[in-house]
């Protein structure tokens, strides 16, 4: 086991790129002995440690028309444009199962990032401390489009609300190694959120100031920890492997020919980093 910590941004369906870079990592036994990941790099951060090649994958591009996932009866059935009852249910239990066995006793160490709407702060729990399904529901729960889960009687959404990147808490914990995937280009950036979008999390958000104040600064703390990435990555001591092009996939994709092409691009651009991977790895 690789003594590194494994940092996975979210990105919604963006995370197909992810999923082909863990994949071809499962593929030639990398196994990193901790993982941290944000929305949907936890959900495919999941699949890594359960040992599940093509899951998140599978399940993204074979379900994403299907209403009960993303859409219409997702809305009626939890009141959110995505139906993780669904998802951690009849997907997860029958359709394609998730090995909670292999996951647990695993052990390579794993966390996942949600956002404490009463501070707007990121909090990171480890597997075993809650419900898998519970953390990884609350840290995928976009604003607006889902519901606050609420976990020990505190309510949550999205980690990547505060923190898209956890780069910081990777280094926080010791390791001389960390590997970050991205899901955007070098050259993106995000914008500033408009006056009506921040209006509109603030009356939705009436209730948690703090969760509001971080939705209104998150575009630029995510350029800014992206500027200390790209610092790392050139002083050496990270290493990053991100899309060599603009993504042009959207948060809730629905084009399957767009999400499997992610996949591939996933795929093929970790095998062209993956001896650089092996080195950095073993130096």
């Amino acid at each position: 086991m690789e003594k590194a910590v494994l940092v996975l941004e979210g990105g919604a369906m963006r995370s197909l790129y992810t999923s082909g870079v863990l994949d071809v990592l499962m593929d030639n036994n990398i196994e990193i002995e901790c993982t941290v990941g944000v929305s949907a790099g936890a959900l495919t951060g999941s699949n890594y440690v359960s040992k599940q090649r093509g899951r998140t994958a599978n399940i993204n591009i074979e379900y994403c028309n299907d209403p009960k996932y993303i859409g219409v009866k997702a809305i009626k059935n939890n009141k959110g444009l995505v139906g993780f009852d669904y998802l951690f249910g009849e997907i997860s239990q029958y359709k394609v199962p998730f090995d909670e066995k292999t996951f647990n006793e695993s052990k390579q160490k794993f966390f996942v990032g949600a956002t404490n709407c009463l501070t707007g702060k990121t909090e990171f729990f480890e597997k075993g401390q809650v419900d898998i399904y519970k953390i990884l529901q609350a840290s995928s729960s976009m604003p607006i489009v889902s519901n606050i889960v609420e976990i020990q009687g505190n309510p949550y959404l999205d980690g990547a609300i505060e923190c898209n990147i956890p780069i910081e808490w990777a280094m926080q914990q010791g390791y001389n190694k960390i590997v970050v995937v991205l899901t955007r280009d070098k050259d993106y950036k995000k914008e500033e959120l408009s006056n009506n979008m921040r209006k509109i999390y603030g009356i939705r958000y009436k209730k948690y100031p703090e969760l509001v104040k971080t939705i209104c600064n998150k575009p630029a703390k995510y350029n800014k920890t992206v500027e200390e990435i790209n610092k790392l990555e050139k002083e050496g001591k990270i290493f990053v492997i991100r899309p060599q092009k603009p993504i042009e996939v959207s948060r809730l994709e629905k084009d399957k020919e767009k999400l499997q092409e992610l996949y591939k691009q996933g795929l093929t651009e970790i095998n062209e980093q993956l001896d650089n991977l092996k080195k950095y790895l073993a130096d």
